[in-house]
Formats: C-alpha cells, structure tokens, sequence
C-alpha cells in the first residue's frame, strides 16, 4: 500500500529562489480576481484558457500552470467547505510550488545531495538540510512527487511530498460496532466484555429541536404573511439550525 507524507527541509539562502516565491506570489494575486469571477469562481482549465497568456513570461510554463492550478483549487475548497468566496480571494503569504522528478520538472534532489531548483534567473543547484528525524523517511520514499518553498523566520523551508510503500493494515481484535441514534456505541471485544453508549438524550433532543424549528417555521410563514417584524424569529432559527 503506498501513502503520501509530507516532511520539512531547510534550504540554503539564496535571493534569487527568494525572489521566484515572490512572484509566484504575484501571479496569484494577478489571476484572483478572474477567478473569483463575480462569485462564481472559474475551474482550472476555464481559468487556464482566460489568463494563462496573461501570465506567462514571468514563471516557467509548469509553474504557471500551478499557479493558475492552486488558486483554482482555493475557491474550489472554500465552496466545499461551505464557505464560498465572497470577494478575490489576497494571497498575503509568498510560497511556489515545484514539481518534483526527472529532468524537465521545476526541481530535482540529486544524488550528490544539491537540489536542482528552477528561478527566475535559470537553474541553480542549492545545498539543503533534513532534520534527523525525518532523514529515514526521506531514504525510504518510493517517489518524491513535489516540493513547496516558502519564507519562515528568515529562512527557507521546503516542504516536500514523498510518496512511501507501507505494508497493508492488518486487523487483530474484531470489534463490532452499531452506529446509529438509538444506540451511539455498541462494541464488544473478543472477551466478551461491552462497552455501550445510550443514544437516547440525543434521539431525544433532535426530537425537541425539530418540534421548535417546525413551529417558528410556522410563526415564520404567518408573521411574514401579516407583514410584520420576523428578525427576532431568524436570530432564534440560525441559532437552532
């Protein structure tokens, strides 16, 4: 079975690794506003196809398309949070995202420990540091998928994406478990022993909840009909809801 982890390294200063996270940073901020597009946000390949001439020049082409990528999947997450964009989304914090792999790719670590980096000024070969405790994780890792560089304290951090090989997950005590209302946790262990957590109070107080919203619902309705003040009915309804 193979997992995603993420680990930490700490790369060497460089002004010109600096400068490019600067203006990744700005070609979000250019394509924010044409994706927020009046509030119905554009998806990556819409937003490709409205800016990408716009845009490229600064960054290398695969940087341009993460970028316009990233900034497409803000808005996409903000909606599915349940929180949609209310206006151009300000991306305050300089960070670049660069793809990982063999030559032709934004960045590459090679084998005499530099990493391989694309700026704004050509490719340079940096020296880099991973902390101890992530050093076994990173010699194991079956892929190294991507590497995101940002400004922390003064330095430069990279956080990188390895993707590992892991055995599968092998069960040893079978549990069986009751989800529901009735019964919140039902589960007993081979010894026979239970452990039971009563859903009743909930059932019952979903019950009352419900009965309460139905009836303002209804005060609602009528007070709304008759033209009159319905604020003080709303307030108690998003309390409830």
């Amino acid at each position: 079975m193979q997992i995603q982890r993420t680990i930490t390294i700490v790369i060497e200063p460089d002004s010109d690794l600096e400068h490019t996270i600067n203006v990744f940073r700005e070609v979000q901020h250019f394509l924010s506003e044409p994706c927020f597009n009046g509030g119905k946000p554009l998806g990556a390949l819409a937003l490709q196809r409205a800016c990408y001439h716009d845009v490229k020049g600064s960054l290398s082409a695969q940087m341009t398309i993460s970028a316009i990528r990233l900034v497409s999947a803000a808005y996409a997450s903000a909606k599915a949070n349940k929180k949609p964009a209310q206006r151009p989304f300000l991306f305050k914090k300089a960070r670049a995202l660069f793809l990982v792999g063999k030559r032709g790719r934004d960045a590459d670590f090679r084998k005499d420990g530099s990493l391989s980096i694309w700026t704004v000024t050509g490719r340079k070969h940096l020296m880099y540091t991973i902390p101890q405790d992530f050093k076994t994780i990173f010699e194991k890792a079956v892929e190294i998928d991507s590497l995101t560089v940002l400004k922390r304290n003064g330095r430069l951090i990279g956080c990188v994406t390895l993707t590992l090989d892991v055995p599968e997950p092998q069960g040893i005590l079978p549990v069986g478990i009751d989800l529901n209302e009735t019964n919140a946790l039902v589960a007993v262990d081979p010894d026979g022993q239970t452990l039971f957590v009563s859903g009743k109070d909930v059932k019952v107080k979903n019950r009352r909840t419900a009965k309460t919203r139905a009836r303002l619902q209804r005060k609602h309705t009528t007070r709304k009909a008759e033209k009159k003040d319905t604020r003080s009915i709303l307030h108690v309804l998003s309390g409830i809801c």
